[in-house]
């Protein structure tokens, strides 16, 4: 089948689905969005669904307050319930490597007019009655932070795209990006041929794969990161924060009358495997045994593992690809794709339709892999 599309987007996760509702939003109605599998199917669906403020760079900071707002009225907006729980996020920092970059963070938050707030071990045990402090330098704490369901966001961007005329077309992996004198002129899926001046390539751990096809050399990679829930916890009824020990990267929040826990596995290699290493999970358990004791009172349910688009400075790669006209990068979030999704979309509709965009993303180019002009973001899950 031959067709033409004003924009073609290639992956039909959040981001993607974002900016194919987005679009519509400025007039663009011949939008196609191509999936490699099923919608969400890549890490959307298997995101533990953090939303905070409390980045250590600027521009990480800034994409966070404009996303935030849109997520909290998210079922006014899109008319889907985000099951947002603005429950706050808390740092529990029990390192001294760790000190001066959150207190540098603290100085930024205040010049930013971020509500987070520095907290003493006594103090983030008031917040999390349940998790041990007695090692705790000091904690940070914002309570506008908390999680949401990405599946319910995802779902109600589609909805809404769907509404205003967008296409979503699944089992569409893209097998070619045809490019005619330095521009993007189109691209073949297994079965169709779609005629397209722009692309937008939005298709998360697989963005580097997709660039390739129009010999774009994209730093993102696949990295597997594993998430356990354990069955409800006798005693464990209130509300808490969205609750993470820094130095290992372990977090918690309530999920399904249960405990949600997470942490990367220093061993893990990139690789597109997101099959659950049952093995890893002991270490999970003994760690957050150690934080958090109530738990012992418990046992895990079920576990699943889902891919990071990890980049090398753990930002994501934002806006034109230098040398292939019509190719836009949306990828690498490094996990943080659900939260940045709403101002993600924002953005690259207005750079599609308008040329330019209301926050300055230029610190996100592509470009600053090969001029050495990295972003670095300590506070990485």
């Amino acid at each position: 089948m031959r067709r033409n599309a004003d924009v073609v987007i290639v992956g039909g996760g959040i981001i993607g689905a974002s900016i194919a509702y987005h679009l519509t939003k400025k007039g663009v109605r011949d939008i196609l969005v191509l999936e490699r599998d099923r919608l969400g199917s890549g890490s959307t669906g298997k995101n533990a669904g953090g939303i905070r403020l409390q980045f250590s760079s600027e521009i990480n900071v800034k994409l966070s307050q404009r996303s935030l707002p849109h997520i909290e009225r998210f079922a006014d907006e899109i008319g889907t319930d985000p099951h947002f729980h603005q429950v706050g996020y808390l740092f529990l920092i029990t390192e001294d490597r760790d000190v001066d970059s959150f207190e540098r963070s603290l100085a930024m938050w205040s010049r930013l007019g971020i509500p987070a707030r520095k907290v003493s071990a006594a103090e983030a045990k008031g917040l999390f009655k349940h998790a041990r402090t007695d090692d705790v330098r000091f904690g940070t704490f914002c309570a506008k932070d908390g999680y949401a369901d990405p599946s319910s966001m995802l779902n109600g961007y589609v909805a809404r795209a769907r509404e205003a005329g967008v296409t979503f077309m699944e089992d569409a992996p893209v097998m070619a990006v045809v490019c005619t004198n330095g521009r993007v002129s189109g691209v073949r899926t297994k079965a169709d041929e779609i005629g397209a001046r722009t692309l937008v390539n939005a298709a998360g751990p697989w963005a580097a794969e997709v660039a390739k096809l129009a010999s774009i050399e994209l730093p993102v990679q696949p990295l597997r990161r594993h998430i356990f829930v354990t069955e409800p916890v006798p005693g464990l009824d209130e509300d808490f924060p969205l609750t993470i020990e820094f130095a290992t990267g372990l977090y918690g929040h309530r999920e399904s009358g249960g405990v949600l826990l997470g942490m990367a596995d220093p061993n893990e290699k990139p690789a597109f495997d997101d099959s659950v290493n049952w093995d890893f999970m002991p270490t999970v358990v003994e760690r957050a045994l150690s934080r958090f004791p109530i738990l012992e009172r418990t046992s895990i349910k079920t576990g699943w593992a889902g891919l990071y688009e990890d980049t090398p400075d753990k930002h994501p790669i934002l806006g034109k690809a230098d040398g292939v006209e019509g190719f836009i990068n949306a990828a690498g979030f490094s996990g943080h794709g659900v939260m940045h999704a709403p101002v993600t979309g924002e953005l690259i509709a207005e750079l599609i339709v308008d040329g330019r965009t209301s926050l300055d993303i230029s610190a996100l180019a592509l470009s600053r892999f090969r001029t050495g002009q990295l972003v670095r973001e300590h506070n990485v899950i």
